[in-house]
């Protein structure tokens, strides 16, 4: 016979609803207000027909692979990329390197100009922008620079 209290029993919709909503909030903070663990707390949410959280947190900002290459060919470091497209770390850029089949890097000697977190010919995500930008920018000028002057009509 079971005796001490059964915090679950009474809990209702909306009661946990407001709080399985909330993003920020884990379930091991909800479980540990409650008394009881993460599991009870998902199965009482289920039981309760509330959605899955599985789909809660912030969605991988994933990239084309024309992005991804290029970023990858002008040497972009990796952790910053992991950063940019919401990897786990450095190690997931590589794999999909790997998958991409695009060339590996290699580790500089240190101290040289181009050796940037231990590994050569790396440029931050800002410089990678500020090279696409100057390109842009020269393509732009190129396109006006060939263009025929037009005559004004008198």
């Amino acid at each position: 016979m079971r005796t001490e209290p059964r915090p679950l029993k009474k809990l209702t919709r909306e009661h946990l609803e407001p709080l399985w909503s909330r993003r920020d909030i884990p379930i091991a903070r909800i479980a540990s207000a409650l008394g009881v663990t993460p599991q009870a707390v998902s199965v009482k949410a289920k039981l309760l027909g509330l959605p899955s959280r599985r789909g809660n947190k912030e969605p991988m900002k994933r990239t084309d692979d024309a992005e991804f290459r290029s970023m990858w060919l002008a040497g972009v470091n990796s952790t910053e990329m992991a950063k940019l497209f919401g990897y786990a770390d450095a190690a997931s850029v590589v794999h999909r390197r790997i998958n991409l089949g695009l060339p590996g890097r290699h580790r500089g000697a240190g101290g040289g100009t181009n050796v940037r977190y231990g590994w050569s010919e790396t440029i931050s995500l800002a410089q990678f922008r500020e090279m696409q930008f100057a390109r842009a920018v020269q393509g732009m000028v190129r396109s006006t620079q060939t263009r025929k002057p037009q005559r004004q009509a008198l």
